[in-house]
């Protein structure tokens, strides 16, 4: 049953990045934007998913300014709290 679980919590993961990647790539493309809204409405821990890997890329983004000195207070601000596991 545990096994099952995270198969398809391997395959959620897996869609999720594959649309973000699609749309990062080609914003343009309002076909990868209408996948993306088809796949997120049909289950609930697709949009969860796909909020998570948006907490991730803000975090990353994060990271990398104060790696290389970008003053963060702008970009901190708004920002809710990180996810943490």
């Amino acid at each position: 049953m545990e096994e099952e679980s995270k198969d398809v919590m391997d395959r959620i993961w897996e869609r999720t990045l594959e649309l973000f990647i699609k749309i990062h790539d080609c914003p343009e493309n309002s076909e990868h934007f209408d996948s993306l809204v088809h796949w997120l409405n049909e289950d609930p821990a697709h949009l969860e998913a796909f909020n998570e890997l948006g907490q991730i890329w803000i975090a990353t983004g994060l990271a990398l300014a104060r790696e290389i000195g970008q003053p963060l207070s702008e970009l901190e601000r708004d920002q809710p709290p990180l996810m943490m596991h």
